[in-house]
């Protein structure tokens, strides 16, 4: 089957707007916000220990730092009934100790803190590997601020399966150093448009100089940990044109905030020459 190369660029431009209205006093009653339990955890193909963090959101009011959740009872269980009891290793940081996570596995995470017993399920898929990483040097970016510095757009190439709904994490490293979006902080998508070929993500634009060394993580992650990131964005983003920031959608039950996610990865890295 012949496949088609496409470049799919993962960003969204902002839109620019103004409202003008007449001075006016306007009172709001900001209600005080309780704490909530903030779960935090990934299943991953990748080697163990997996980590599980918990932490207590402090109250819209309150400017105390986020609090460690200690004493919790953590669980992680797969499919096949086997069931593990994470370690606190630390104040609020849970630990797998034998645990391996198996490709096109079910998994599940149950926690409890006191009297409260919160749950949540992710599907951990298949490894999606890259076929190369590449890239443009582009005028587009802002102006160099070194002598011999150049504007990159990098394209990671990888052929998705036809078989599945799959979803897709990319992570950008420069020498080492984790770098975030142009507009958004975290890359995903699906595969809505691309289903079954082979195409190209143009990742982000970069100033570099030549000589730097560039890694790019490809995840391919679990349904809900797509959901979570992706309105994490969208929040983070404020909502959109006139919507209220929210916090962004979660698979944990009784009102807790945070993921419990999954994924397998693929790297490549190239050395950027001029």
């Amino acid at each position: 089957m012949k496949k088609y190369i496409q470049n799919i660029i993962l960003i969204m431009l902002p839109f620019t707007f103004s409202l003008y209205s007449c001075e006016k006093v306007i009172d709001i009653d900001l209600k005080e916000a309780a704490p909530k339990l903030v779960i935090e955890g990934n299943i991953s193909s990748e080697p163990g220990p997996y980590e599980v963090r918990l932490t207590r959101s402090g109250g819209y009011f309150d400017n105390t730092a986020v609090q460690p959740v200690e004493n919790a009872q953590v669980r992680i269980s797969d499919e096949e009934g086997n069931i593990e009891l994470l370690t606190e290793s630390s104040p609020g940081i849970y630990l797998t100790e034998s645990l391996v996570g198996i490709e096109n596995t079910n998994y599940a995470l149950e926690v409890i803190v006191e009297d409260q017993v919160i749950t949540a399920s992710e599907f951990l898929p298949k490894k999606v590997e890259i076929d190369s990483l590449s890239y443009e040097v582009t005028n587009f970016g802002p102006p160099p601020s070194a002598p011999g510095e150049i504007n990159i757009r990098l394209l990671c190439t990888f052929t998705d399966p036809a078989e599945t709904v799959d979803f897709y994490r990319f992570i950008t490293y420069l020498n080492g150093e984790q770098i975030d979006g142009l507009f958004n902080p975290y890359y995903v998508t699906d595969d809505e448009l691309f289903n079954g070929r082979t195409f190209a993500v143009s990742l982000p634009f970069i100033r570099i100089l030549p000589g730097d060394s560039i890694k790019v993580d490809l995840q391919s992650i679990g349904p809900n940990t797509y959901e979570y990131f992706n309105s994490l964005n969208d929040a983070i983003d404020g909502g959109g044109i006139g919507s209220t920031p929210y916090n962004p959608k979660t698979n944990l039950d009784n009102g807790a905030l945070g993921y419990f996610g999954s994924y397998t990865v693929s790297s490549d890295s190239i050395v950027i020459q001029q």
